[in-house]
């Protein structure tokens, strides 16, 4: 089988999972070129690499500052990449920012627009630039988080957690989807969010957006002519200072970073045995949040991958 030569794109990569995946890429698949990026200085990050790695691999790593709300800026690095290596083979969206929820109304809307931004409609840039320049058998994982499992949703009732489940269930595509994350936001701005029926966690909505738009992506890729793209949206169980994860089983950056790459790395035509528009957390235990599925994952059986050796 001739080698393959790949490039992938990991956004957020500046510290904590995201700088340890995009590690774990240089480090693993030494025919990859590496682009990590994100929206605070990078400078010196691929000499610390290198001295982890050494200098062959401090060269496979490029660092980018770019912020995935800029989309010219996003649309610049794709024109780069595509223009060098005509698509790109595996992207992980690991951008993100968590605020403590603020119920006052001169700051939760604030809130609000910062986190859909970069967590939700930051997404959608990236991938809705690569979308054209994905080339088959491409991996892409969307970071998820325990906090956009309904279960999740603190001081709301039974009835409303399920009425919040089902209106992103029905999403059918993105255009349905984004219009019912606007509606959140025009909600927060005017103030009226609980009584429509939102928790007062922007964090909690953004990552259910995430997990919808996983299902929805998929969909897309399975009727494109391009074979084999798959995405996953995948929770690494690391540990978050701010959010609350007494329940689960936490990992540090660097065991985690491993799961997702392995769900960035495994093997073309996979089918059958691995996810596609799905769910994932750490333990491999694939949650499908239109079916009931268990929360707590601290004793769940790890389900075998194939990782394809580059």
């Amino acid at each position: 089988m001739p080698k393959r030569f790949r490039v992938a794109l990991v956004t957020g990569a500046s510290r904590g999972v995201g700088y340890n995946v995009g590690k774990e890429v240089v480090k693993r698949m030494p025919l990859t070129t590496t682009y990590m990026t994100s929206r605070v200085n990078v400078d010196g990050l691929q000499s610390i690499l290198g001295m982890q790695l050494g200098a062959a691999a401090r060269d496979r790593a490029k660092f980018v500052r770019m912020d995935v709300r800029d989309l010219e800026a996003v649309n610049e690095l794709k024109e780069k990449i595509v223009k060098k290596f005509g698509g790109l083979d595996i992207l992980v969206n690991n951008a993100g920012i968590y605020h403590v929820p603020d119920k006052s109304l001169s700051v939760f809307p604030k809130q609000v627009q910062e986190i859909l931004g970069i967590n939700y409609w930051g997404t959608k840039n990236v991938i809705g630039s690569f979308f054209p320049h994905f080339k088959p058998h491409s991996r892409i994982v969307n970071i998820t988080s325990n906090l956009g499992h309904i279960m999740a949703v603190k001081n709301m009732e039974d009835e409303l957690k399920e009425a919040l489940r089902l209106r992103f269930n029905s999403c059918n595509n993105e255009f349905e989807l984004d219009g019912l994350l606007l509606k959140f936001q025009r909600d927060a701005i005017q103030g009226t969010w609980r009584k429509e029926g939102w928790p007062s966690c922007g964090y909690t909505v953004s990552k259910m957006a995430i997990n919808a738009y996983t299902r929805i992506l998929q969909r897309q890729f399975d009727e494109d002519d391009r074979e084999d793209l798959v995405v996953n949206a995948v929770y690494p169980c690391t540990k978050h200072s701010k959010i609350d994860q007494s329940d689960m089983k936490i990992l540090d950056d660097e065991e985690g970073a491993k799961f997702v790459f392995y769900m960035a790395a495994v093997k073309p035509n996979s089918h059958g045995v691995f996810p596609r528009g799905a769910v994932i957390w750490n333990n491999s235990r694939v949650v499908d949040n239109r079916d009931g599925y268990t929360y707590n994952n601290k004793h769940q059986q790890q389900l075998p991958l194939e990782i394809e050796q580059v």
